[in-house]
């Protein structure tokens, strides 16, 4: 009596297996942590450019939040409250600097606020927002800092 396995059954359940693996994993991990986290990284990433810039150039930044995106514009003047009318270059890519959130993840709430010449929130008051329901991004009064 032969025992074990001859190779083309080894094969056969290896390529089995290896379909299976390929249909079902995708289906069986939730990417939806893994979205929200990436956005909300890239929303911090943005809130803290932003802020540098304004710093750098002593101009403020407009930072319009809507629902799934984030989009940075300078008011051109040195006068505080103007309209913001230049978008802010990605750096490296010199194109607008907006972020997209991914599918099926949002940001809460939409508002629009400006980085001063100093880093601060005008209006200077702390800011809470919500990435996907569950990541929370503050950006606090009187320093700007992004958490």
């Amino acid at each position: 009596m032969d025992r074990g396995y001859t190779l083309a059954e080894l094969v056969a359940v290896l390529t089995l297996a290896g379909i299976l693996a390929a249909v079902a994993m995708p289906r069986m991990i939730n990417r939806d942590a893994f979205n929200t986290r990436g956005g909300a990284a890239e929303v911090r990433a943005a809130l803290r450019y932003a802020q540098r810039v304004a710093m750098a150039k002593n101009h403020e930044v407009c930072v319009a939040i809507a629902p799934t995106s984030v989009a940075l514009n300078v008011n051109p003047t040195p006068t505080p409250g103007a309209a913001c009318t230049t978008p802010v270059s990605r750096p490296g890519a010199g194109n607008a600097y907006v972020v997209t959130l991914p599918g099926g993840v949002g940001l809460v709430p939409a508002l629009g606020f400006r980085f001063d010449a100093l880093g601060r929130p005008v209006p200077n008051t702390t800011l809470n927002l919500t990435v996907g329901g569950t990541v929370p991004i503050v950006i606090s009064r009187e320093t700007g800092r992004v958490q």
